[in-house]
C-alpha cells in the first residue's frame, strides 16, 4: 500500500493540480511524512504540464493572457490548497488500511466530501474573474479543459487506491430483490 500511496503522492493530486506552497507535515499522515518533497516537486511539475496545457487548448490573444494568467495562478494556489485536504484523505487511507475503524472511515468521508466542496466553491468563486478576462465561449472551454484534466486525475486515482476493505459480517447480504 505504500507504493500506491508513494505513486499517488508523485502523481501529486496535481491534475486535480491542488496545494499550498508547501505542504504542512501536519496535513499528511505521519506515517507518510517523508513523502512531503516528493509531492510538492511532482505537484510542481503537474502545475507545470497543466498550465501548459490549458494554454494550448485555449489559444490565447495576446489581451486575454495579459488579463487571464495572473487570474488563473491566483486560481491554482486555491485549488492547491484545497488539494492539500484530497493528499490527506488519501495518505490517512493509505495509514489506515489495513486496520480501518468507523471512525476513521467517517472523517474520511467527511474530509473527501469537504474537498469536493472546497473545488466547486473555489470554480464558482471565480467565475466572474475569469469572465471577465475571457470571452464566455473560451471562458467554457476553460472549464471543460479543467474538468477534462481532472477527469484524468480522479480515473488515475480510482485505478490506484483499492476500495475499502469489506467489513467482516456474521452474514452475507445481497442487493433487496424488485
Amino acid at each position: 500500500m505504500k507504493s500506491t500511496v508513494l505513486a499517488l503522492a508523485l502523481l501529486g493530486n496535481g491534475i486535480a493540480a491542488l496545494a499550498l506552497p508547501s505542504l504542512a507535515a501536519a496535513q499528511v499522515n505521519p506515517t507518510f511524512s517523508d513523502l512531503n518533497q516528493a509531492t510538492e516537486d511532482a505537484r510542481t511539475i503537474i502545475q507545470t504540464e497543466r498550465r501548459m496545457l490549458v494554454g494550448q487548448g485555449l489559444a490565447l490573444t495576446a489581451d486575454e493572457s495579459n488579463a487571464f494568467w495572473p487570474v488563473y495562478d491566483k486560481y491554482m494556489l486555491d485549488m492547491k490548497a484545497a488539494g492539500d485536504l484530497r493528499v490527506k484523505v488519501i495518505t490517512d487511507y493509505a495509514a489506515n488500511y489495513s486496520n480501518l475503524t468507523d471512525a476513521v472511515a467517517k472523517q474520511l468521508i467527511s474530509d473527501s466530501l469537504k474537498y469536493q466542496e472546497q473545488v466547486v466553491k473555489i470554480r464558482k468563486g471565480y467565475l466572474g474573474k475569469f469572465r471577465r478576462a475571457l470571452p464566455e465561449v473560451k471562458l467554457a472551454r476553460f472549464y471543460q479543459i479543467e474538468d477534462k484534466l481532472d477527469a484524468i486525475m480522479n480515473f488515475v486515482l480510482a485505478d490506484q487506491i483499492p476500495l475499502v476493505p469489506a467489513a467482516p459480517s456474521s452474514e452475507p447480504t445481497s442487493p433487496p430483490a424488485r
